[in-house]
């Protein structure tokens, strides 16, 4: 049968660099030889090799009534779900936002459904959504299924710094060409470099994109904290950031991606949410509409265990202090694979990206075939376009070493 078979809007799907394929690939290696280290994917492990789960929501999942595991979800969740999500990533700044700003939240199946609604909401097919040049894979297959594609423009400076005039340039041109400006930015923590920008980079794209705005351009905002609970700082240090969005222009529409497989360890259940903010009414109105409509019909409502879990400690300060101070053994795990990962590269002359914090961090090259010279070497990590992506998260600390060498000498 030939490609007929397929509509011709899905004739170039194929997929390709899978994150998930290459890490099954390193277990089934790792199963042979005992020398195998594998650093690919994204989920926080313990120096045992076993998933970092936390305590407080294994026993809350063992212990949730038949309707909080087995009934249907509704579409928009619950309201105790909904506070809990906008208070925990909003922190300090919760209540300036909402006294500022309508707010709408629409639980999604974790940080990619929301991330893939927004992009087939907010952007006409064919249109492009501005990126930064090192990027996390899937956004090319979330564009690419919402029938839109990807125009990026350079994170970094000469000095590797976040490049805030090529920013400006390409985001001035994107939205000239097309009548419309969807940003996405991964930050803090970016996947993959690990790069946080600071307030004046937030200051500089928000004042850029109002001016945007005057022109009568449509613009939305992405902003996917996926891994905000995972910076090398505190819990509240870290949502400074969202203080500079009480300077936004009044119609534009703001997109948080909240991530609850990262921030609880809830990969499996696939939990996340939307958060609309827009200082227009309308703007949120039509945020809601579009966004109700699409969960229902791509993937009908979300898991309702791990909505549950998530509602009950962001609603019980008893379980919400646990799962705080679970966080911080989480971070420090972390935060110990980082700091010997830097130095071992500083003694081996290997220039990282900079890294603030989450679970990855990268690594320049030119070798289009360091891949598989690494998986000879019995080493699997990511390749990106330009780069290696290496999994802090899923890295034992004692392979860090040998590491740092075997990518020194193919980089």
């Amino acid at each position: 049968m030939n490609n007929e078979i397929v509509g011709k809007h899905a004739q170039h799907k194929k997929l390709e660099s899978n994150i998930l394929q290459i890490s099954q690939e390193a277990k089934a290696m790792k199963k042979k030889y005992s020398d195998v280290i594998d650093a690919t994917v994204g989920m926080l492990h313990h120096e045992n090799g076993k998933v970092f789960s936390y305590q407080v929501v294994s026993d809350l999942l063992h212990h949730l009534s038949d309707p909080e595991t087995y009934h249907y979800a509704s579409v928009r969740g619950t309201k105790k779900f909904s506070d809990g999500v906008f208070n925990w990533v909003f922190g300090k700044y919760a209540d300036t936002l909402k006294e500022q700003f309508k707010c709408s939240i629409i639980p999604t199946t974790g940080g990619s459904g929301a991330i893939s609604n927004t992009f087939y909401n907010f952007n006409d097919f064919g249109q492009k959504v501005l990126i930064p040049n090192h990027y996390w894979s899937p956004y090319k297959n979330f564009a690419m299924e919402a029938n839109i594609d990807l125009e990026t423009f350079l994170m970094y400076d000469e000095n590797f710094n976040f490049n805030e005039e090529d920013f400006k340039e390409k985001a001035f041109k994107l939205a000239k060409e097309q009548g419309r400006l969807c940003l996405l930015i991964n930050d803090p923590c970016n996947n993959p470099t690990g790069l946080s920008m600071t307030i004046d980079n937030w200051k500089q794209i928000i004042k850029t994109l109002n001016v945007i705005k005057k022109t009568g351009v449509p613009v939305i905002l992405i902003h996917d904290i996926a891994y905000i609970d995972y910076q090398m700082q505190s819990t509240e240090l870290s949502r400074d950031v969202f203080s500079t969005f009480t300077e936004l222009d009044s119609e534009i529409l703001v997109v948080v991606i909240f991530s609850g497989s990262k921030t609880f360890s809830l990969y499996g259940f696939r939990v996340g949410a939307q958060i609309g903010l827009s200082k227009s009414q309308e703007v949120i109105d039509h945020f809601t509409r579009v966004g109700d409509y699409s969960v229902r019909g791509r993937f009908s409502s979300v898991s309702q265990p791990g909505m549950s879990v998530i509602e009950k400690i962001f609603s019980d300060q008893e379980y919400k202090q646990r799962f705080e101070s679970e966080l911080v053994i989480g971070r420090k795990l972390l935060q110990d694979r980082a700091k010997l990962f830097m130095e071992a590269a500083e003694e081996n002359n290997l220039q990282t990206l900079p890294y603030k914090g989450g679970f990855f961090i990268s690594i320049l090259t030119e070798n289009k075939n360091i891949f598989r010279d690494l998986v000879n070497d019995r080493v699997f990590i990511i390749p990106m376009r330009g780069l290696v992506r290496v999994a802090l998260s899923a890295l034992n600390i004692k392979d860090i070493p040998e590491l740092v060498k075997k990518i020194k000498k193919h980089i």
